[in-house]
């Protein structure tokens, strides 16, 4: 398990039987619990348990690798809908996020392997360069540089694999002005969606299938 996705020991963490909640999960849980009466905060931590446990059934059915990655793409879909009357600035060709180290499951990269090896053109020397850093590397804080740019994504800042684009971009929404996310130091606004987080939670703490940058989960897939 990958220690930047665990979370303190379950006696002092209310979330305790989530294996790998996401960063953003333990914030929104850590500003709730903050604001909360205790016995509200105890029924919305039941509905967490609920929906991991559903969800964690739900991908654990599908079969690993490309079902079960296509199976979490069509569940995030559903889940980033649920907050759908949020007035989000993202438009086609937004690419500042595909410029920075995006993390995916082992079954996500089945998906990508599978496009790559249908004839979606990647450049092999930058994925190598991408794949070979260690994780949150200081490399990734190089603002808007060409080596930091998504294998996948196409010189006019368009995914070139949209319908099969991992999780993390699929719920990846700001209501920030666009270019803010292309501006070094800018603030951001990202939208927290509950059912993404806990959905995305249980879908890296799905037994031993991994979680790691795109680059490093793609490269050996496409070597095997």
């Amino acid at each position: 398990m990958d220690p930047a996705f665990a979370g303190p020991p379950a006696a002092e963490n209310p979330i305790g039987f989530i294996r790998s909640p996401t960063p953003q999960l333990r914030a929104l849980i850590a500003g709730q619990q903050r604001v909360l009466p205790a016995a509200d905060f105890a029924e919305m931590v039941g509905t967490i348990r609920r929906l991991f446990e559903k969800y964690t059934a739900a991908l654990g059915a599908a079969l690993a690798g490309l079902e079960r990655g296509r199976a979490l793409h069509q569940m995030m879909d559903a889940a980033v809908a649920s907050a759908s009357h949020v007035a989000v600035s993202c438009r086609r060709g937004c690419c500042g996020s595909c410029h920075s180290e995006v993390e995916i499951t082992q079954d996500e990269a089945a998906v990508l392997r599978e496009r790559v090896r249908g004839g979606v053109e990647i450049d092999q020397g930058r994925l190598e360069t991408q794949a070979a850093r260690e994780r949150m590397s200081p490399a990734w804080k190089n603002f808007w540089s060409t080596e930091n740019r998504c294998v996948l994504l196409s010189a006019e800042g368009t995914c070139r694999i949209y319908e099969d684009r991992p999780a993390v971009c699929r719920r990846l929404l700001v209501t920030t002005p666009p270019e803010a996310c292309t501006t070094a130091g800018a603030a951001l606004a990202p939208v927290r969606i509950l059912l993404a987080e806990v959905l995305l939670s249980a879908a890296i703490s799905l037994g031993d299938r991994g979680f790691g940058s795109l680059s490093k989960m793609l490269r050996p897939m496409l070597q095997a």
